[in-house]
């Protein structure tokens, strides 16, 4: 896991915390939402930084809304990860 992915608070609820806290499965067929915003890009010497804003109405998530930041590094190895594991083939609907 890349260094600083784990830097934030701990947003899941206890039911949802397991052996691997980053891997939880979600209903998706509820009328829960789930909406992620990725801005506020800084420059700080060779590394970028964005802000991820998420609000949610996921049961898995102890707060609504939350805001963590994250470098460009990190969102390159979730692509890689992604990529790399058949498991995770699916669709990606933008708004």
């Amino acid at each position: 896991m890349m260094e600083g992915l784990d830097d934030g608070p701990d947003f899941l609820s206890e039911e949802d915390r397991g052996v691997s806290p980053r891997a939880v499965n979600v209903d998706l067929q509820t009328d829960a939402t789930l909406q992620v915003d990725i801005s506020d890009a800084l420059s700080e010497r060779d590394k970028v930084k964005f802000t991820v804003h998420t609000k949610s109405t996921l049961p898995n998530f102890k707060q609504n809304e939350f805001s963590v930041v994250r470098q460009h590094e990190e969102f390159i190895w979730l692509h890689d990860s992604f990529v790399e594991n058949e498991e995770y083939a699916g669709y990606i609907v933008r708004n």
